[in-house]
């Protein structure tokens, strides 16, 4: 904690930067997350990453919001195409979906509106609301299924230190989620045939899917990226509460990702 107090004061914060339209290198991440939200049953996963930057007027590919496609840009209002998704649940019999099949991977992309609160004089903090509407498809058998919708306003305060030879970024969002029955009930619907005398039947309502905060920090230097970052869920009141297969209110998410940077563009962008 220390450490990053220190950081984030020392005076040679800057916002006057440039970077390089893209950047291209190879990396390893790992990633501790539950199956699925409400899931005692946790994934572990530890693989190599290709590492792919695009600072574009239109399509933008970063770290921090993934794949966006920028519909509109100004001052303190964008509107673009964001993308996210989820990871395959597999079929367990130590878990609350045991003796149920395995859930696809999904694949969310919608419309998100972003308005900016605040910043300050010298533009390297800034406070924004965002708004992603995304509607959610599971890939696999069959190849593509309608899944719902998911409606995620949040609260992001960002800050970005410039030092000699890094881009240090810090970042915490916070804001609720609310979803359709559809997508409630791909992961929390209990059908009869599933039911045993753990399980009951259950039918998920549209509305409150919980609320989230989540924490980065990511260091950007000419030949390395390194980043970190940690999400509280919690499902206190939700809709779908009532399922056998929620098991757990609340949990943390941990990330940590390094990428070598193995060429860049020569030609710069504002950032």
């Amino acid at each position: 904690m220390t450490t990053l107090l220190t950081t984030i004061v020392t005076p040679q914060i800057c916002f006057a930067f440039h970077l390089p339209l893209w950047e291209l290198g190879m990396g390893i991440g790992t990633l501790n997350a539950p199956h699925y939200r409400g899931s005692k049953t946790e994934a572990n996963i530890f693989l190599p990453v290709p590492y792919g930057i695009y600072r574009g007027d239109i399509l933008r590919v970063d770290r921090e919001e993934g794949v966006r496609g920028m519909l509109y840009e100004s001052k303190n209002l964008n509107l673009d195409l964001s993308f996210a998704g989820n990871i395959p649940v597999p079929d367990a019999e130590d878990s609350a979906r045991a003796g149920m099949p395995g859930l696809d991977l999904l694949v969310e992309f919608g419309p998100e509106l972003e308005l900016n609160l605040w910043r300050s004089e010298k533009r390297d903090q800034n406070l924004w609301f965002k708004i992603p509407y995304r509607f959610v498809f599971s890939v696999g058998d069959p190849l593509m299924a309608y899944q719902g919708w998911t409606l995620s306003p949040y609260i992001n305060y960002k800050i970005n230190v410039r030092q000699s030879s890094a881009l240090i970024r810090y970042s915490i969002s916070l804001g609720p989620i609310f979803a359709g029955s559809k997508y409630h009930n791909y992961f929390y619907e209990v059908k009869p045939e599933y039911v045993t005398g753990d399980r009951q039947a259950y039918s998920a309502d549209s509305g409150y899917s919980g609320s989230r905060v989540t924490i980065s920090v990511a260091r950007n230097a000419k030949k390395y990226f390194a980043g970190i970052f940690a999400r509280y869920d919690n499902l206190d009141n939700v809709v779908f509460a009532d399922s056998s297969l929620v098991e757990t209110n609340d949990y943390f998410i941990f990330g940590i990702a390094f990428a070598w940077i193995f060429v860049t563009s020569d030609s710069k962008v504002p950032h």
